[in-house]
């Protein structure tokens, strides 16, 4: 479902978050070349976190909102848990980024590894595109592949398990995809074309 900026009132935020992601790194090299997804903590973030707290403003306040209704108090400073996961390419004067948001009012498991303390969640994504000084944003749901509460947890092998994206030039498209204990978890197979037709 398309989604414009204005609906999110973040028209402001995203377009410095563009800035910050053309300024972040030059075209992306081999873009066609599968590479794991970036991870970000949101909880309390610094200023390389602008693009992603941009364009999830409104369901990182939302998540907050949500803790404070029920008495929670232990994220007076800075947000309630909030990670993300993403994927950026860029090309000339066009950005594209998918993430995936992890808080825990929105997202449901879908998959879990118990002997690795590992869990595939289904959770809120969102594809921004900027083309120059125009951007906008597109909704859907995408898998996060999340850790244990233990770093000791996550294997450093993604034979074993990682979240992976790549871009078909092709086709336009972001293809996702995640391996979990060896195998890919199909429900996160997923193709995501920058452009709706």
């Amino acid at each position: 479902m398309r989604k414009l900026l204005a609906r999110f009132g973040l028209a402001a935020t995203i377009a410095f978050s563009a800035a910050a992601l053309a300024q972040a790194a030059p075209m992306t090299p081999n873009p066609d070349k599968w590479r794991p997804v970036v991870y970000r903590d949101l909880q309390i973030p610094g200023p390389l976190d602008a693009p992603f707290t941009g364009i999830w403003a409104d369901m990182i306040d939302r998540n907050n909102r949500r803790y404070a209704a029920v008495g929670d108090g232990r994220y007076a400073v800075g947000n309630a848990p909030a990670r993300e996961a993403h994927f950026v390419v860029r090309g000339g004067d066009k950005i594209a980024m998918l993430s995936v948001l992890n808080i825990a009012t929105a997202c449901k498991t879908i998959a879990a590894d118990a002997a690795a303390n590992i869990n595939v969640k289904m959770c809120p994504m969102r594809l921004a595109f900027w083309q120059g000084p125009r951007g906008s944003v597109r909704q859907a749901q995408g898998c996060y592949l999340e850790p244990g509460a233990e770093p000791g947890n996550f294997t450093p092998d993604p034979s074993y398990a990682v979240s992976y994206a790549s871009y078909d030039v092709a086709t336009k498209s972001i293809k996702l995809g995640v391996i979990l204990a060896h195998k890919a978890v199909e429900k996160c197979s997923q193709i995501v074309p920058l452009y709706q037709r």
